[in-house]
Formats: structure tokens, sequence, C-alpha cells
């Protein structure tokens, strides 16, 4: 008895071992977006319907050179919420105006990834505000949170605004992890001026999302995400069921866009209905684009999109 009681030991504490190596491994691959770029920039990693369409993108080419032509440096503020300092791209109208767009980009991106919007914004009179999320650019954090902190940076960067301007009107508009970050924002306490949300291709949580790029492993998908929430709890940074857009949209009272490609397998489409269906708002409204590729919604289909979101902005500016 006293052998098997050793064996079962030895065993659960080998099974517990593997458990949280898996979860390490893991983790960081998926969690730390320097990581991921490497893994994205090797020859191992194909996505080539993402880079076909861009490659034959003219105005996504257009855009990266405006970008480059335009180049700001950062503007920096202390982030009161996460205790260090907060980086943006803040671009102001050449005449001044109450209307701000927070621009809130995605998981493994930067400013400059969201240059289509920055233009959009700019050329409809806004002043633009595109902050880099925890992990991302000159962020201090090595890993990424999911919109989870997210949220709070964004939140800091209204205040900033609000010190600049108490007449100000705000949009906040986010694309995929960004998308997150923005219905994540609409469930916080938020000034009454963040008049309307666009949320583009967020996911349901955080844990749905990695469990539905797993949906055809030969394992369950939990029995690989459980172990990477461990560690990511068990290291302090954030729960992965707790980062959930559908848990925020509940408290929501912004008016609310909803936007996803009808071909995206990445965040599935299938989670805008139950975003939206959650969401608490009295304005809401969902907008599906013909787009097989993840996050590009707003260059697949340019006219569509940007008409949308006009006439859904304009109600409250």
């Amino acid at each position: 008895m006293k052998k098997a009681i050793k064996t079962a030991g030895k065993v659960a504490i080998g099974a517990g071992l593997a458990y949280l190596a898996m979860g390490e491994v893991v983790y960081e691959a998926v969690v730390n977006p320097r990581v991921m770029n490497l893994i994205v920039s090797s020859p191992f990693y194909d996505d080539s319907a993402r880079d076909d369409f861009l490659e034959g993108c003219a105005v996504y080419h257009e855009d990266n050179d405006w970008f480059d032509e335009h180049y700001i440096a950062d503007t920096i503020i202390y982030s009161d919420r996460m205790s260090r300092d907060s980086y943006a791209k803040v671009y102001f109208q050449d005449e001044p105006t109450d209307k701000y767009a927070v621009v809130v980009h995605g998981y493994n991106d930067t400013p400059k990834g969201m240059t289509r919007w920055i233009r959009a914004y700019l050329e409809m009179g806004f002043n633009v505000v595109v902050p880099y999320l925890i992990g991302h650019g000159p962020d201090k954090s090595l890993y990424c949170s999911m919109g989870y902190y997210d949220r709070y940076i964004v939140m800091d960067w209204i205040d900033y605004i609000n010190s600049l301007n108490d007449k100000a009107k705000i949009v906040i508009h986010g694309v995929s992890m960004g998308g997150a970050t923005t219905l994540m924002v609409t469930g916080e306490e938020i000034p009454e001026n963040v008049v309307a949300a666009v949320g583009d291709c967020s996911y349901t949580s955080c844990w749905d999302e990695y469990c539905s790029q797993l949906e055809n492993f030969p394992v369950p998908a939990s029995a690989i995400v459980a172990p990477v929430n461990f560690v990511s709890k068990i290291r302090g940074n954030f729960d992965f069921k707790e980062a959930s857009p559908l848990k925020a949209v509940i408290r929501s009272k912004t008016p609310t866009l909803f936007i996803h490609g009808d071909g995206d397998t990445f965040v599935p489409y299938s989670m805008m209905e139950p975003l939206y269906e959650a969401c608490g708002a009295a304005d809401k409204q969902m907008l599906t684009v013909h787009c097989n590729v993840h996050a590009l919604s707003a260059y697949a289909d340019g006219e569509l999109y940007w008409n949308t979101v006009k006439e859904f902005i304009s109600k409250y500016l």
C-alpha cells in the first residue's frame, strides 16, 4: 500500500509539474507579444490569406506611407490606475474641436497598424489619441492583458482628454483586442462625455478566444487553456475568464456599434451576436462586413464600414 501511495504521489507531482510546464510555455507564447512577434516573423508561421490581402490592398500601403510621413513623437502621461507611464500617439486638428476619438489597437500591434482608423477620424474632424496597450511598444510590461488592464489605460487617456477640454465629446473605437478593450471600458464607470463606442471583431472573453483556436485540437481546449490561465493568475496577471467583454457590456450605457467580418475565424464571427444581445446600452447596432480576414473589415469594404460608423456616431456629436 505504501508503495502504491508513493507511486501515486510521484505521478501526481509529475503531472503537476507537467501541467505547470505546459502552462508556462504556452503562456510565454501567447501572452508575451515579443515572443509572439518572433513566432509570427519566423518562416514556419503561415498567414498567407492575410499577407495576400494586404499585398494587394493599395489603401493599406498608402496608410503605411502616410504614417511614416506624418511621424510624431509619443505623448507620455502617468497612468494613475497602472502606476506607471503610458504612451500614445496624439493627433490634433489644425483648428480647435471638441471631438476626440480614442483609437485602440489590437494584439501584437502598434498605433501604426491603426493608421486607417487614425486617418478616417482625422478626416471626420476629430482629434485622435492612440494609446499603446500593455506590453506593446514602449510600454514597460513584458506581458499583455488581452484588454483586462488595458481598459484602465484607455480610461487614463479619457481623463487626459478631459483635462485638455472640458467640453470634449469622445468616441472609442477598437479593433480585435482593442475592440475587446473598448467594450470592457464601456462596462466601467466612465464620464458621460464618452458618447459612443465601436467594437470591431471583439471576442466574448479571452478564455473563449483561446478555446476557439483549439477547437480542432485532439484534446479538449480547456485542457490546454486552463494551465495557461493558472500560470497567468499565479504570476499576478489576469484571469482569462474575467477578461470578458461579454460580462462588461451588460453594464454598458454607452451607445455601441458592433462590427465583425462574416468570414473571420481567428475571432469567430459567431461572437458578435452574443455581445450585441448582452449589451445594456439603449442604442446598439450590429454591422456585418463581407471579409474573410480578421480585423480588416475597414479595408475589405471601407465605404460600408465608414458610412455606418459615421451614421452611428453622428447622433451623439
